[in-house]
């Protein structure tokens, strides 16, 4: 018989890149085979979203109440523990501190993974995710910087820190030439980012990258790949993705830049990055501890342009790409004509990056978390 896990997280449909990691983890943990897996969703707006059967009940982000309910709904049940996604920003309260609620009132063990760590968190912030750690029995991280910062910042014992890489599907790769026909783009360098849109992204440094490497390779385009955060949408409409189209225009580079406005599928983002020459992450933020983006591009292959943030640090070591200084408009041109030019450092990037994204596939990432639980929960 199985034993049960909870996840309290965002869920798809919410266009959210931490639904989409707990999607993906919950199908690879349950292909393993030794746990069932539940999904307890963080919802900005209590039953607006079209949930699958995963989806066990919803906690109302922004009503303290709803997550002391939660946490008797889950006393009473058979589950045998609790995965807890944590962001400061998808829990009500300052900064998240709603969670804490929950977890004073939990009879059963948790386990958080972090997708965010500050290295000088405000004092709200640091009573949140240190109270958090206390009561947990393990702390997952994504990248050793993670687990770095919780030892150093937060005083976190070792012992008590896991590091599983985030995962990534098995995506289908077509030929470069082939992908590029499909979307009429032969006879182009294609240099891309995806993701959701907004300003930490950095996209307006790429922007101008791209109007110098223009000037030294006229065949070249930028696909911004991906919507606006809804978040940010929710706020202030388009208004951020029209300050961009603007620059593009102002720079004249309008033919060179393609925004492609909308959630992508597997299947459209797999097509995309085999189009892909070159990817970049141009983040404006060093302490950035997670990209599931950047990895999907290690796992399909991709030569990579990346500004030094941590998690960026982690994975491009060992010469699996080229990290060039925040805001460095002209480091990232260079880097971008340097691997436009030399086809075979391009080729040997994309030959680590592919190898070192096969140990991140999910089935092998949803294994590392079986055992994980087996060994902590089960004995």
């Amino acid at each position: 018989m199985r034993r049960e896990i909870a996840f309290i997280s965002t869920f798809l449909p919410r266009k959210c890149g931490i639904a989409i990691f707990t999607s993906d983890l919950i199908g690879a943990i349950e292909k393993a085979g030794q746990w069932k897996c539940h999904v307890i969703a963080m919802s900005d707006e209590v039953k607006k979203y079209d949930y699958n059967e995963k989806v066990w009940f919803e906690i109302d982000q922004f009503d303290i109440d709803s997550y002391i309910e939660s946490a008797q709904k889950i006393n009473q049940s058979e589950i045998s523990a609790v995965m807890i996604e944590h962001e400061y920003g998808i829990y009500g309260g300052e900064d998240g501190e709603y969670i804490l609620k929950l977890v004073e009132n939990l009879e059963k063990p948790y386990l958080v993974t972090y997708h965010t760590i500050l290295p000088e968190p405000t004092p709200k912030q640091y009573e949140v995710l240190d109270k958090l750690c206390k009561k947990a029995i393990k702390v997952i991280v994504m990248a050793k910087h993670g687990a770095e910062l919780l030892a150093q910042v937060f005083n976190l014992e070792e012992a008590k820190i896991e590091v599983i890489p985030h995962g990534i599907p098995d995506l289908r790769k077509t030929s470069n030439e082939i992908a590029k026909k499909k979307y009429n783009l032969q006879g182009y360098y294609v240099v891309s980012t995806f993701g959701f849109i907004g300003p930490g992204k950095g996209v307006k440094y790429a922007i101008n990258a791209i109007s110098k490497v223009i000037k030294v390779f006229p065949n070249t385009v930028y696909l911004i790949l991906g919507q606006t955060h809804p978040n940010l949408k929710k706020v202030e409409g388009e208004s951020y993705r029209e300050k961009l189209i603007k620059l593009t225009e102002d720079l004249g580079i309008e033919n060179h830049v393609r925004f492609i406005n909308h959630f992508l599928t597997l299947e459209e983002l797999a097509d995309y990055l085999s189009a892909t020459d070159i990817y970049i992450t141009p983040y404006p933020n060093k302490n950035q501890i997670v990209s599931g983006t950047l990895t999907y591009a290690l796992g399909v292959g991709k030569a990579i342009v990346s500004t030094p943030y941590m998690y960026a640090i982690d994975v491009l070591s060992d010469n699996r790409g080229i990290l060039v200084p925040f805001e460095d408009i002209n480091a990232m041109a260079n880097s971008i004509c340097r691997l436009i030019a030399d086809k075979e450092l391009r080729h040997r990037l994309e030959l680590r990056t592919e190898a070192y994204g096969r140990n991140l596939k999910w089935s092998k990432i949803g294994w590392s978390y079986t055992e994980l639980l087996d060994n902590i929960l089960v004995g």
